[in-house]
């Protein structure tokens, strides 16, 4: 018996030992995997497909100013580009006058580097900065281009394009679009322009405003 007594002694004390190294194990402390960000807005292709008002004239003018040699057309604007995140973007345009016409048929083509910036969750604002063409023949228009130069061109000028513009979107797909662009400031020719006017003309300048809807793929 006091044999036995022993042995669940001893056995009870190693019991106790073995519990008691449980407590002074060491805790692995919890790692926590840092998110990364992904980049702001939705990226993807685009296009779209705008209407507006383009100008063609001789003389500095103010948009909304008439200038002796200011034609105003109707165009058209197709669009195509692709949002690499909320602050940039990459756009080409080819632009068409369509209705209006005077003395000017005016064919434009562009492409854009397009900084952006998101001043609430559907409104942006941007602008384009970039290289493109115009090209202006003339037209037998209301006021129609002088007899020698109709169908014939007037300017074909590639250089520095710009505009400033804004959109709002109205699902995470559609949105609606204005903006401003200026396509030829200045440009040198030696034409006449209209039909009435025998004067030569040196310079020629070419904006836009318009107004269209994008949609993202």
């Amino acid at each position: 018996m006091k044999k036995t007594a022993a042995w669940m002694v001893m056995l009870g004390c190693g019991s106790l030992a073995m519990a008691g190294g449980d407590i002074g194990t060491s805790v692995e402390p919890e790692v926590t995997v840092p998110m990364v960000a992904e980049p702001a807005g939705k990226s993807g292709f685009y296009a779209g497909l705008g209407v507006g008002s383009q100008r063609t004239y001789s003389v500095d003018a103010a948009f909304f100013d008439d200038a002796d040699t200011q034609d105003e057309t109707a165009g058209v604007v197709g669009l195509l580009g692709y949002h690499f995140n909320d602050y940039l973007a990459v756009e080409g345009r080819i632009g068409k006058s369509i209705a209006y016409e005077d003395y000017a048929d005016v064919l434009s083509y562009s492409l854009f580097l397009k900084p952006q910036y998101p001043i609430a969750e559907s409104i942006r604002v941007y602008a384009l900065l970039g290289l493109g063409g115009v090209k202006v023949e003339g037209a037998n228009g209301d006021t129609p281009a002088h007899a020698d130069m109709i169908g014939k061109e007037i300017l074909d000028e590639t250089g520095f394009q710009w505009g400033l513009g804004g959109s709002y979107a109205f699902t995470e797909s559609i949105s609606l679009f204005a903006d401003y662009t200026s396509l030829a400031k200045d440009a040198d020719i030696s034409s006449t322009l209209y039909g009435y006017d025998a004067a030569t003309y040196s310079e020629l300048s070419s904006d836009a405003v318009t107004v269209g809807v994008t949609y993202q793929f």
